[in-house]
């Protein structure tokens, strides 16, 4: 309950807590179509298939038959009836495998084509088909195969070569899609398709943080590419050694050397003489 505080000689206080005030309303837009004349982009449709999809026997690439579940209406008109046909992709399969592995199936949506003939593209929020077990269930096996590892001799083997399970899919199932387009009806009594703008790609080259070392020095500004090719140059030529000149005899101003003197015979030794 809110009080107020008087206080002597004082302006009253407000009241506490102070009651909200409502935000402003925005200005509503101009081009804003009416509720129900536009088919929003990413917005829900379930289909029912007519074949079943297992990750056993569903091959990569078949095609599996799907029919709109409930009408298409767009501004009261019906773009698309009940029972509309879409082809549904499989992209990917994977059998269970021993180790508890578990099979998947991946799928795609094909366009699914209107009334008049147009088509709008699809996508499957949930890509992967695979079995999904409940947070309970997961931790029932996991304490049933605690306390097996404790009695049972050699239980673990049986984790090793435990099989996973495999997904499948009956006839008359329902998969969910959603539109990748935004449908709006005009007054000409014509509904426009709309799809995303794509994705540019940017393809100029990142700033660096550091100045890159060129490939090959870049000529001067005002220089032609002319003036900078590589010129071929003469090969020096080697210089030619002199011929030596022959010796010739030069005169010696000292006296001619003599002959060496034949050794001289030792002495014979003198007879004795008889006493």
């Amino acid at each position: 309950m809110a009080a107020t505080l008087v206080v002597a000689g004082r302006i009253p206080a407000r009241a506490y807590p102070p009651t909200p005030t409502a935000p402003p309303k925005a200005p509503a837009s101009a081009t804003a179509h009416p509720a129900g004349n536009v088919l929003p982009f990413d917005s829900d449709l379930v289909f029912v298939t007519d074949d079943s999809i297992s990750s056993k026997s569903s091959k990569t690439g078949q095609l599996i038959g799907t029919r709109l579940k409930d009408p298409l209406i767009v501004g009261g008109r019906v773009v698309a009836p009940a029972g509309t046909p879409a082809k549904l992709r499989i992209v990917d399969v994977s059998a269970a495998d021993i180790g508890d592995v578990y099979g998947f199936v991946d799928i795609f949506f094909e366009p699914l084509q209107l009334a008049d003939g147009r088509t709008i593209p699809l996508r499957a929020p949930i890509a992967r088909l695979q079995p999904r077990d409940s947070a309970g269930h997961e931790s029932t096996v996991e304490l049933e195969d605690t306390v097996a590892d404790e009695v049972i001799p050699y239980h673990f083997l049986y984790h090793i070569f435990r099989k996973g399970k495999n997904f499948v899919l009956g006839p008359g199932s329902e998969i969910p899609a959603r539109t990748e387009a935004t449908l709006t009806a005009l007054p000409n009594g014509t509904v426009a398709i709309q799809t995303p703008e794509p994705m540019t790609v940017e393809l100029r080259m990142p700033k660096s943080s550091f100045p890159a070392q060129p490939f090959a020095t870049p000529f001067a500004s005002g220089a032609s590419s002319q003036s900078h090719r590589a010129r071929p140059q003469a090969s020096p030529t080697g210089t030619p050694w002199p011929t030596p000149e022959p010796p010739t005899a030069t005169p010696s101003s000292s006296p001619p050397s003599l002959p060496a003197a034949p050794p001289s015979a030792a002495p014979s030794a003198s007879p004795k003489r008889k006493v």
